[in-house]
């Protein structure tokens, strides 16, 4: 992982104030979630002492681009990855940072300084956020929001550690769905760039510009362009996974039965890159019977990681709430809920790691689990991110997220297809999986193809309701591994064959002639059937929590109203929403009560050490028929 932190006088020639600088060499230690043993530093402060960049990294060294690169009077640091490494001179020496960052190929942000002027910029998902906060003094962005608020503090009040300033209103969305829907964070004064933007002092003065998404064109009128755009999908594909032709070790991904991880292991087997697949479950479990299927037909190897259990095999051995919420903070930055599995701190380990998060971008966004597409179902969609769990809000909350809602609304009503491709790339992408993806980069080296500049910007390009059908995808698999069409797929069917209304003789003899799904009954749809099986949804323990887990739940919740947040806490979480949601746990709302949770530990107790002693395993109980 990398982190870089970008400090600018607002007066030029004035030297940054002492304490902002020594802020942020301190409050590193508890922003960068990994050992401190493990990390370097670079500095670059500029020859009148009015800018820095400071960068840290937990990476071995030589491993991918360098933490900090220097050229023509500039230097420069990179989170993420490049597809092409060339591209570190080509943003070295842009006259506009922001235009070649959201072209150039990888998942990335940039942040760039001389002694003219300082500047970032991210892609087109913000995958890897840019957050950004000024003062009366200094301007300051980077790559993680907490630095940013510190070092911003520091300049406001003179501390070499300032205390934390919460944004008590923008955490409404954490208390609802358990990640931000604006470009808010927790930090009071910070937010999060937009995708394609650039931000940029000079003279002390910022500006922030943001390129327009891509336009959808309509949808093909004939078979060949159909192929010509899931063909220019395909090759997009194809250069975002060209820097992986060189690794040393096998790339390990992250397979399961469904559609997404599928397109991952054809695009790996279709590049000759190695790779090995392993899936997380029971043997049984749909998604580890069809995963062992997509490597046999493509001959790799698949390991089965299943869950971790007590002695006598009846009950799953989970993380303490408490343990499991200090970790999620610290990496996530409390931008995430504790219901998320995020995996703790290890050592860093640079082999290449894939999964299908992300996919639905290829899939129309939030189109890809919308039924039905008229207009005032849309709407009713749109509304329902803004009106999740809202009841458990006081009345400022309410209004808080109805603000935010308003914008979106009105773009819906325009064109609501495109609201809602575009609203899973601002927030699903661009909050949820960036703060996940924090977590992932701390350890390791995760390569999303899904999320690759290029990638992106053809997917956006195609229209959202004809990626919805799914059809593009199941053609680029076809394209990269023609052999799995034949693999069923966990779940629902592929929507365009679920949906076609008419279908050919040919069709209809080829259903008949394919084998039935694991557990399932011969089959409709390209692979045979591809109903659930088993048909009942899968055990979750986070959403059936029993005994003492669900008594630290509530008991966390409770205790944490009584505590000296109590008065930042209520002021979005009332009397009602608590008597309301005790009523409903532990048999309904158990997400809203593990981002309560998550919300409540984090106004406790900051960002306190994620691995605290004392703090035992839990047994959660397992349902006899699994």
């Amino acid at each position: 992982m990398r982190v870089h932190l970008v400090v600018a006088a607002r007066r030029p020639g004035v030297p940054l104030p002492p304490a902002v600088l020594a802020a942020a060499r301190e409050g590193i230690t508890c922003a960068f979630p990994v050992p401190p043993a493990t990390v370097t530093a670079r500095e670059w402060l500029s020859a009148r002492g009015d800018a820095a960049l400071l960068s840290w990294s937990n990476e071995p060294e030589g491993h991918g681009t360098p933490v900090m690169c220097a050229g023509g009077g500039r230097v420069a640091g990179l989170t993420g990855h490049l597809a092409d490494p060339a591209d570190a001179d080509r943003l070295l020496a842009a006259p506009r940072l922001g235009e070649v960052a959201a072209h150039a190929g990888g998942c990335f942000s940039v942040f760039r300084a001389s002694d003219e002027e300082v500047g970032a910029a991210t892609g087109l998902t913000r995958a890897c956020p840019v957050f950004f906060a000024e003062t009366s003094e200094v301007h300051v962005f980077g790559s993680r929001a907490l630095l940013v608020h510190l070092a911003a503090r520091a300049a406001e009040t003179g501390s070499e550690r300032p205390g934390i300033v919460w944004d008590v209103p923008a955490l409404e969305s954490m208390v609802r769905i358990g990640y931000f829907l604006s470009d808010e964070t927790p930090f009071d004064g910070v937010g999060a760039l937009p995708p394609a933007a650039e931000i940029r002092v000079a003279a002390g003065r910022r500006t922030v510009t943001v390129a327009p998404l891509p336009e959808a064109r309509p949808r093909p009128a004939s078979r060949r362009a159909m192929r010509a755009q899931v063909n220019e999908l395909a090759d997009a594909l194809l250069a975002a996974v060209e820097p992986l032709r060189g690794t040393t070790e096998p790339v390990r991904l992250s397979l399961t039965g469904g559609r997404d991880s599928r397109l991952l292991a054809a695009l790996l087997h279709r590049a000759g890159i190695p790779f090995t697949a392993a899936t997380a479950g029971e043997d049984d479990h749909p998604d580890v019977v069809l995963a062992r299927r997509v490597a046999s037909a493509l001959g790799v190897e698949h390991r089965v990681t299943r869950p971790k259990r007590s002695e006598d095999g009846a009950d799953l051995v989970v993380p303490h709430p408490l343990t499991r919420t200090r970790n999620v903070l610290s990496a996530c930055e409390g931008m995430l809920s504790a219901y998320e599995n995020v995996p703790a701190a290890t050592r860093f380990d640079p082999v290449p790691r894939m999964s299908g998060h992300g996919g639905e971008i290829l899939r129309g966004g939030f189109l890809q689990n919308q039924e039905d597409l008229e207009p005032r179902a849309l709407r009713r969609r749109v509304d329902g991110f803004f009106t999740r769990n809202a009841d458990l809000l006081t009345r400022e909350g309410r209004e808080h997220a109805e603000i935010l809602a308003a914008p979106w609304r009105e773009r819906c009503r325009a064109d609501g297809p495109r609201t809602l491709d575009h609203f899973y790339l601002m927030y699903r992408v661009g909050r949820w999986h960036a703060a996940s993806r924090a977590s992932l980069l701390r350890t390791g080296t995760p390569v999303p193809p899904f999320l690759d500049n290029r990638v992106v910007r053809t997917a956006l390009s195609i229209d959202p309701v004809w990626r919805r059908s799914e059809e593009v995808v199941h053609g680029v698999i076809g394209v990269f591994a023609p052999r799995l069409r034949d693999v069923p797929i966990e779940g629902k069917p592929w929507r365009f064959e679920a949906e076609r209304t008419e279908t050919t003789l040919l069709d209809r003899v080829r259903r008949r002639l394919r084998p039935p799904a694991p557990g399932g009954r011969p089959g409709n749809g390209p692979g045979g059937d591809v109903s659930r099986a088993p048909a009942a949804k899968a055990w979750n323990w986070r959403l059936n929590p029993t005994g003492e887990l669900a008594e630290l739940l509530g008991t966390g919740i409770a205790d944490a109203r009584g505590e000296v947040v109590a008065e930042q806490l209520t002021g979005i979480f009332d009397e009602a929403g608590a008597a309301t949601l005790s009523a409903a746990f532990p048999a309904r709302r158990v997400d809203a009560a593990w981002h309560l949770y998550t919300v409540s530990t984090m106004l406790t107790e900051g960002f306190a050490d994620p691995a605290p002693p004392g703090l035992p395993t839990l047994r959660v109980p397992r349902p006899a028929s699994r």
